[in-house]
């Protein structure tokens, strides 16, 4: 760990205060000819008894990425390999391509596995390779940024982290690198900020997370209201309810408002199983939490999922929904639904069937609209019975109608607009 190390050591002195590897699971991709050729040359260079290691995220998911690095208008390639004499670490080759690839430069990486890969200049018009590595006997990981001058890699900025997020988190219009940390024997919890600063990438801001977020289990970047950019971070507490950290940047600066000592946040985010998400694609995440639909109680299973967006520093609903990602689809219940319907599983079909919802479930017997899912090949039959099709896929989303007059039953318009799939 690097400068955030200096951070965490003089956050009260200093300006900057805290407020199974991949390539054994996956068939190896057919490679394109220029793949082929760069790693011909590779295997000139360093020996025929290699194994290419894939990132296992990021924007380069190859064992040779191709990039412009030192901004001269000529590709290099960037391989990561293992070989027979050091097989639990990676090493990292760049190759040149003047009159055919050839190998300019190799080097021994930090770890066994690459988790992440980007090419970036941040905000500055310097190029850095950014490298996320992972280990096999530890859980966190090592972020390396490298600069490529006069035919050498040069590591300019290294980090232990736990997760990565890679986002304009400070809306200069470069990329930036945000790294999140649990609490450890050797440091609380926290976030940094990874840029350039004009002379050269180091971390800019730190800001402390709260103290109980030990397991990090998730993180996403995206967009809060008013177009400002930020990192949701879930953590499971030891009985393994979930809460969200929203990390936001004010003129530069890292801020965690859920680590404040009177935040309502952790309480507010607090759910079991499910993660932020972006879950309607328009760039803002949204963060879950869930309550009983009518007639149930919490300790039974059918819940009400409620997606909230971070608004004026708390938590603003912005859908409820049946939320069923095992089976691809997430549904919107529509306002006027509001306390009115409920939900139960058919025992036979396993569709969920909504129901008006009178006093208490036993009661509540008026069918309102029920969802199956398919395989395509049953499309034809459930048609025949009055389904309709509302999502296509390896497995069809299908919609009916209940059998009545009531008003609170949908027109298909209004089940198409409020039906999302998910993976």
């Amino acid at each position: 760990m690097k400068k955030a190390a200096v951070l965490l050591a003089a956050m009260t002195l200093t300006g900057c205060s805290f407020g199974t590897p991949v390539e054994n699971l996956l068939s190896p991709p057919v490679m394109s000819q220029i793949q082929e050729d760069i790693q011909n040359a590779l295997t000139d260079a360093v020996g025929s008894d290699i194994t290419p290691v894939y990132p296992r995220s990021g924007e380069y998911r190859s064992a040779y990425v191709i990039c412009d690095l030192d901004g001269d208008g000529r590709e290099e390639a960037v391989a990561f390999y293992r070989n027979e004499d050091d097989p639990s670490r990676v090493r990292v080759n760049v190759l040149s391509n003047e009159d055919g690839w050839h190998s300019v430069f190799d080097h021994a990486a930090p770890g066994s596995s690459v988790e992440s890969v980007y090419i970036t200049k941040f905000s500055s018009d310097n190029i850095y390779l950014a490298v996320g590595y992972g280990y096999a006997a530890r859980a966190d990981k090592t972020l390396c940024v490298y600069d490529y001058t006069d035919g050498r890699l040069a590591n300019r900025y290294s980090e232990v982290y736990s997760r990565l997020e890679y986002v304009d988190i400070n809306l200069d219009g470069g990329d930036d690198i945000v790294l999140l940390n649990g609490n450890t024997d050797e440091h609380p919890a926290y976030a940094s900020l990874v840029t350039d600063t004009g002379e050269g990438v180091d971390c800019t801001s730190a800001v402390r997370m709260r103290n109980t977020t030990a397991e990090l289990v998730h993180s996403v970047s995206g967009g809060l209201g008013g177009g400002a950019a930020a990192v949701f971070a879930d953590s499971a507490s030891a009985s393994g309810n979930i809460s969200t950290e929203i990390i936001y940047c004010v003129e530069g600066e890292l801020r965690d408002p859920a680590a404040m000592d009177d935040s309502e946040i952790p309480s507010l985010t607090s759910r079991r199983g499910l993660y932020s998400t972006d879950i309607d694609g328009d760039g803002v995440v949204e963060i879950p939490t869930i309550e009983p639909f009518p007639g149930y109680r919490d300790t039974e299973s059918q819940y009400v999922t409620n997606w909230n967006v971070y608004e004026n520093y708390t938590l603003v609903n912005k859908y409820s929904s049946l939320y069923e990602p095992k089976s691809g689809y997430c549904f919107m219940l529509p306002v006027r639904w509001d306390g009115l319907v409920t939900v139960r599983t058919d025992s036979s079909s396993g569709e969920k069937v909504f129901y008006k919802f009178n006093t208490t479930l036993a009661e509540s017997r008026l069918e309102l609209m029920r969802i199956a899912v398919c395989a395509p090949s049953q499309k034809d039959d459930l048609e025949l019975k009055g389904y309709y099709e509302v999502i296509s896929g390896a497995e069809t989303i299908m919609v009916q109608a209940g059998d009545t007059d009531d008003t609170l039953v949908l027109t298909p318009a209004e089940v198409e607009n409020g039906m999302y799939a998910v993976k």
